[in-house]
């Protein structure tokens, strides 16, 4: 599975549970609402869901990859 910037940075802006803010702002509501944060910062490595060791907690990386053909 391919696991590059770009493609965290795309699986991250299909998200419908991207949450950029460490969890401080009631993310069990968390969209895919990324206008409001900034292009660079868009990935799943700033997501609250990603864990350190280095996988998304939600399990959700590989279905927007093969779903999104990325």
């Amino acid at each position: 599975m391919k696991k590059d910037e770009k493609t965290f940075h795309e699986v991250a802006e299909r998200c419908t549970r991207f949450c950029p803010c460490g969890g401080g702002c009631g993310c069990k509501n968390a969209t895919n609402s990324t206008s409001s944060t900034s292009s660079e910062s868009v990935s799943c490595k700033s997501c609250k869901h990603y864990t350190p060791d280095k996988v998304c907690s939600l399990d959700l990386y590989q279905e927007i990859v093969e779903n999104h053909n990325l």
